[in-house]
């Protein structure tokens, strides 16, 4: 895998929950590399203005409106990838949606159900019809974003918790399926991201994001990073320096989990 399992100048990355947070930030970070991104979103509005700026002569990306839970869409983000003409050498899973004030006596089936949907089958969707082109191309990387709650959670999350601790369970032993092939998989687990989903959270709430308990001090231990922080990491994942990273998770988290 040291010398087939990352993209270049001049290939492919598909990536998803590209319209804003973490997921524009990987987009804007990979076109600054000459690398090809296949950018998807449900908000496809949202995601040809991100584009527009990131890529104002789209050169470089093309957007796809899609939904992620649908076996059919993922067809569709994979079947514009291979239309791309480029060498596809990467699949980052990046959307997601948060849960809040769901315990499990308090969260619905439905609610259940769209949460695991969103954050863990779509990457197995995704994935299963991303791996064939990235096969093709020699090899490559998925990268999965899960999140600091695979590790340590809290009270009310209990669907995104379930769901994120299965994303690393699944990056796991795809790692182990997949390495035949030259293609490498990790998880990358982020801890509280300046996000439009965590400023939603604390409106909800009432409050600052420094009340939920993120200070912001640059040097604090559990800060807040910026989605460009996490875009680095991917980036990374992504990367020649990572070629010895496979079934492995990546914990960019400011420090949180260093504490009681």
């Amino acid at each position: 895998m040291r010398n087939s399992s990352f993209p270049v100048q001049g290939d492919g990355v598909i990536v998803t929950g590209a319209a804003r947070g973490i997921g524009a930030a990987t987009v804007a970070n990979l076109v600054a590399q000459g690398i090809h991104v296949i950018a998807a979103d449900s908000n496809g509005e949202l995601l040809q203005e991100t584009l527009k700026k990131i890529d104002p002569s789209g050169a470089l990306t093309v957007a796809v409106t899609a939904d992620v839970t649908s076996e059919a869409e993922c067809q569709k983000i994979a079947n514009a990838a291979a239309a791309r003409g480029v060498r596809i050498k990467g699949l980052v899973n990046n959307a997601a949606v948060g849960a809040f004030n769901m315990s499990v006596e308090k969260t619905s089936y439905d609610e259940w159900q769209r949460i695991i949907s969103i954050n863990l089958t779509s990457i197995y969707l995704m994935s299963k019809y991303a791996l064939p082109l990235i096969r093709s191309a020699g090899g490559g990387a998925v990268i999965n974003i899960s999140s600091i709650h695979a590790f340590a959670t809290s009270t009310a999350v209990a669907p995104y918790a379930a769901a994120k601790g299965g994303v690393l369970a699944l990056t796991r032993t795809m790692a182990l399926d997949l390495a035949p092939d030259n293609i490498r998989v990790v998880s990358i687990h982020p801890g509280a991201t300046n996000t439009a989903m965590l400023q939603d959270h604390a409106d909800r709430e009432g409050k600052t994001v420094a009340e939920l308990g993120f200070p912001a001090s640059d040097n604090a231990i559990g800060r807040i990073a910026e989605p460009e922080e996490v875009a680095d990491v991917i980036a990374f994942a992504l990367s020649r320096g990572a070629s010895f990273i496979t079934g492995s998770s990546i914990t960019p988290d400011g420090g949180i989990l260093a504490k009681f």
